[in-house]
């Protein structure tokens, strides 16, 4: 379908829907008001008045009820243009095929490769790349995650019936299925019954690294991965360089909402969603990673790594059992096994102060055994779903986004201004002009590191000012 009977087939979807559950009539006085709308935006002065009459005549119900309609109707309307892009993207791919497209990370890498960019200086520019997404946010984006997640299915329902190798049947089933997710779009009241909260933001910034960001970001690292192999075979890929980060829960300086409980609540959603996504395609690849031992006999170094952890957890120890012979699926049921465990309310109580808490694993503790596998497998398998979660370890970690934290600056003064003082170096730290607080940092960075309350973990060959250290 091209946009236009994309557009007519939701048009009149939406038409039946209002039409079965608010009254024919909404629909006609929707009708009319379009078409009013239509005319006046092509200059007819008559239907400006009409419009006006139109709309100024309208009861509370009928006025909610078109209201709806309208925003129901460019909220499909959306959705049917942002398909159309995406198949003109995907002609645009199989056009250039096998060259890479305008403006992709393909032609990037090919246009230096033709201006004679050296294999030794694409190393350093890989090595200083550093890309970083910051979710933000904002008032307009006041959608409900349901809301939100009805508009995905409908999309994903208008693609399928994009396509032309469907048979008639399965273009009438996902057409039923359309009017359905339609109509229960129509009757799920688009406003909260509650005041947006800041855990609502988070929650909501979420949704898109869930929904969006947790599959696109390693696939943008596949495609650099393929454009070096191709144009630079000689040089590695950088193992990080396009991360994501967020504010929200963390801004401080602008909204007095956000507490220490809230950033406690923001960290421990982050890790959260980390840890159910990795676990969840831990299990999905134990059930793909089927090899045998006697076919793919593991490493002694995996090997050892799984006699650590005995004794198994009852599931892996049933997956032990059933699958003698397959040690790959058992590492991952392992690792999927104790990421379940890793107890998110302990963080937080550990990030509020509450009691001492130690992190269960990091992110070395789930790429190690990953590493080890992919050393044992054969391409085939070591280039798939296996490098898909082994990407997706590495760019979100056990976080799935940095969290920036905004203070006011009144409050990095006053804190500062009591370390000088507890320090004998600067009493009146918060009064001073800029000059003389530019005087005395450009003193204290040429000056040996005063010392400080002694903290576990720190040791007392810390680097000097002027020194950097990673």
């Amino acid at each position: 379908m091209d946009l236009s009977q994309t557009i007519h087939l939701l048009g009149d979807l939406l038409g039946q829907v209002i039409s079965e559950l608010e009254s024919p009539r909404i629909f006609e006085i929707e009708e009319r008001i379009r078409a009013l709308a239509k005319a006046r935006r092509s200059g007819d002065q008559t239907a400006a008045a009409g419009l006006e009459r139109e709309v100024a005549s309208l009861q509370t119900e009928e006025a909610r009820a078109v209201a709806a309609a309208f925003a129901a109707y460019f909220d499909l309307v959306n959705l049917a243009e942002e398909n159309q892009r995406v198949l003109a993207l995907r002609r645009r791919e199989d056009e250039f095929h096998p060259n890479p497209i305008p403006e992709s990370i393909g032609e990037a890498i090919a246009t230096l490769k033709q201006s004679g960019v050296t294999p030794r200086q694409m190393k350093d520019l890989l090595d200083a790349l550093s890309i970083e997404l910051v979710l933000t946010a904002h008032p307009t984006e006041a959608r409900r995650r349901t809301i939100l997640s009805k508009i995905e299915h409908v999309t994903r329902l208008i693609e399928s019936l994009s396509s032309q190798s469907l048979p008639p049947r399965e273009q009438q089933k996902n057409a039923r299925a359309l009017r359905s997710e339609i109509a229960s779009l129509w009757l799920t009241d688009r406003v909260r019954a509650a005041k947006l909260t800041v855990a609502d933001e988070v929650k909501t910034g979420m949704y898109f690294v869930d929904s969006f960001f947790w599959n696109t970001l390693p696939a943008i690292y596949e495609d650099l991965e393929a454009a070096l192999a191709l144009y630079y075979p000689e040089v590695s890929p950088p193992k990080s360089w396009f991360r994501l980060a967020s504010w929200i829960g963390g801004d401080r300086d602008g909204n007095p909402n956000v507490t220490t409980e809230v950033t406690a609540e923001a960290l421990r959603l982050h890790r959260g969603l980390a840890v159910e996504n990795h676990r969840k395609n831990f299990q999905e690849l134990a059930r793909h990673l089927s090899v045998s031992s006697s076919r793919i006999p593991p490493p002694q170094s995996l090997l050892d790594w799984i006699q650590s952890r005995r004794p198994l957890p009852p599931h892996s120890a049933y997956i032990e059992q059933r699958y003698a012979n397959e040690p790959y699926r058992l590492v991952l049921s392992l690792l999927a096994s104790e990421l379940g465990e890793a107890s998110r309310e302990d963080m937080k109580a550990h990030l509020l102060g509450q009691y001492p808490y130690r992190a269960r694993m990091d992110t070395a503790d789930l790429s190690r055994p990953l590493d080890l596998i992919a050393s044992a497998m054969p391409g085939a398998l070591a280039q798939n779903d296996l490098q898909t979660v082994r990407r997706k370890v590495g760019v979100f970690g056990l976080h799935t986004a940095r969290l920036d934290i905004r203070e006011d600056s009144t409050r990095l003064n006053a804190a500062l201004s009591e370390v000088l003082r507890a320090l004998n170096i600067e009493a009146d730290f918060e009064n001073l002009s800029v000059e003389k607080r530019l005087e005395l940092a450009a003193r204290l960075w040429l000056e040996p590191r005063p010392s400080l309350s002694p903290r576990p973990g720190v040791t007392s060959n810390t680097p000097k000012p002027g020194r950097c250290s990673n």
